[in-house]
């Protein structure tokens, strides 16, 4: 019986031993699959509706609500280099074309804080003449270059620059039907601007930010002289209230340039559309609200 006791024993021990060994045994890990680089590209798109579309202190919609949107693709070339190509567009109420597009192409730069975009666009403006208005005009198609420079101060405040020329030629030259542009087509024009993000949060993931700015638009004697638009100083102020890939943008728009008289060769951009029965004055200081919505496709994924 005590030999039965000590084997029953024995065996027991070596029953409790066998597992302890076996998990002091080296296991084989399983490879480890390395996650996938992230694609370099990438699209942006969105959409926006305001109650009147306003360009450096004008209105191009005629006071009256307009659509808008956009899409771009980017490609990623290093940390600090970014390429990319869009289009954006919006209905308008100018009396000329009915619609803008703006072809876009160029480099987005960043060094730290620092950050500099450079690029071209042609502004496309389909069907654009009128030859309701004195004198009678056209929305020519044209191109220009710009540079859009900005520096990070720190989580709160950002500041920027865009610098825009037309080559010496403002609108493609483009007159009324029987018309023949003289002289020169010089513009360009130049802004500041700055983006104050606000420290409250009314709401989870809601965030509140400043944006001012403030520009000069310059026409050479030549687009005076052709189409009457005069060299002015703009500016504007906004509240943005952002949730997630929603904007909500309250601004006020101003402007020192003044209408002519309207149906006359003293009509400019502020006027020009009275000849088809648009404003008298398509500049002012005046309100716009603009509800935007913007993402990208790797956002969503």
């Amino acid at each position: 019986m005590k030999k039965v006791v000590l084997s029953v024993v024995a065996a027991l021990a070596v029953t409790a031993v066998v597992p302890a060994l076996a998990a002091d045994m080296p296991v084989k890990a399983k490879p480890v699959v390395p996650a996938a680089a992230p694609s370099p590209w990438d699209v942006a798109f969105g959409a926006a509706f305001t109650s009147d579309y306003v360009l450096r202190g004008v209105s191009q919609s005629n006071h009256k609500p307009a659509a808008q949107g956009y899409f771009e693709v980017d490609y990623t070339a290093t940390d600090w280099l970014k390429l990319y190509a869009g289009v954006w567009g919006s209905s308008l109420w100018t009396g000329f074309a009915d619609a803008e597009f703006d072809f876009t192409g160029g480099a987005r730069l960043s060094w730290g804080n620092f950050g500099l975009d450079l690029g071209v666009i042609y502004y496309y403006y389909p069907g654009g003449i009128n030859s309701s208005v004195v004198p009678p005009l056209s929305n020519g198609s044209y191109t220009e270059a710009y540079a859009k420079p900005s520096y990070k101060f720190n989580d709160w405040l950002t500041v920027g620059g865009v610098f825009e020329t037309g080559f010496g030629d403002f609108n493609n030259k483009a007159v009324g039907p029987g018309l023949i542009w003289v002289g020169d087509a010089g513009h360009y024009f130049a802004a500041g601007n700055a983006v104050i993000t606000l420290p409250w949060h009314p709401v989870a993931d809601v965030t509140l930010s400043i944006n001012p700015e403030i520009g000069y638009e310059w026409y050479s004697s030549g687009v005076t002289a052709n189409m009457g638009f005069i060299s002015d100083t703009y500016w504007d102020v906004g509240l943005d209230i952002n949730y997630k890939a929603v904007t909500l943008d309250l601004r006020y728009w101003g402007t020192n340039a003044k209408p002519g008289i309207a149906g006359t060769a003293t009509a400019n951009q502020c006027n020009t559309a009275v000849g088809s029965g648009g404003s008298s004055n398509l500049c002012g200081d005046r309100f716009v609200a603009t509800l935007k919505f913007d993402t990208t496709l790797s956002a969503l994924k």
